[in-house]
């Protein structure tokens, strides 16, 4: 008579331990979350750069938020202006920055992996991608960007006007004074190498750069001076 509860012991004991058994089997089973965000490469780039959201959302008011922004070798950013402080930390490549509403080449410091950049809110300022090259930008929402000058990009559809990074632009059959002397698929040379021009932007009275693709397929940045029509 005294076994009785020693046996129903033993099986409440057993069922207990079968449901740790299926529950740790089905925690097995879940995906773990990752907490890691990788480098990506873009073997193309979409006509200036590629944003890449890793945290947070730049557009949400008060949030903070986690952005990566991708650019060939020779990019000029041209003059802008964010509602926010940007923190800027290179994580590939080689970059530069430089504070004022026109770009000046002689105004640029230069950038190298690990380095960090603060650029207050409302400051003007540019910046050029020495190579291709990757920077992580982090902050507190909305993350706009106000180019100084509208920029007009010009691609193997049309010409479009843009007045921010946001706006998709504009279409619009003129072209400035001074922009594009140079013509879609037209050879050149540079010190990145040879190719053919694929697309372009200019901010009308300053800056007019091309960008070139390679027999390889690798793209670059260079302006009309720093070309050599083939």
């Amino acid at each position: 008579m005294r076994s009785i509860p020693l046996v129903a012991g033993l099986a409440v004991l057993l069922a207990f331990t079968n449901q740790i058994s299926e529950q740790g089997a089905s925690l097995a089973q879940q995906p773990v979350e990752s907490h890691a965000v990788p480098l990506k490469k873009f073997s193309k780039l979409d006509m200036d750069k590629r944003f890449e959201k890793v945290s947070g959302d730049p557009a949400k008011a008060g949030a903070p938020f986690v952005i990566r922004i991708h650019a060939e070798a020779g990019y000029i950013i041209m003059p802008h202006r964010h509602s926010v402080d940007e923190n800027i930390v290179v994580v590939k490549g080689s970059w530069a920055l430089g504070m004022g509403d026109r770009f000046k080449r002689e105004s640029l410091e230069p950038m190298e992996v690990g380095d960090y950049g603060l650029v207050p809110k409302t400051m003007a300022h540019f910046a050029l991608s020495r190579t291709y090259t990757t920077i992580q930008v982090h902050g507190i929402g909305p993350f706009t960007t106000q180019w100084v000058v509208p920029v007009y990009e010009l691609n193997d559809k049309e010409l479009l006007m843009k007045t921010g990074a946001e706006d998709p632009g504009h279409p619009t059959p003129t072209t400035p004074d001074g922009c594009f002397p140079l013509k879609l698929g037209t050879a050149v040379r540079e010190s990145y190498g040879e190719g053919v021009i694929v697309g372009a932007q200019c901010t009308p009275g300053e800056v007019t750069q091309y960008r070139i693709e390679r027999p390889d397929g690798e793209r670059f940045w260079a302006q009309r001076v720093e070309l050599e029509p083939l």
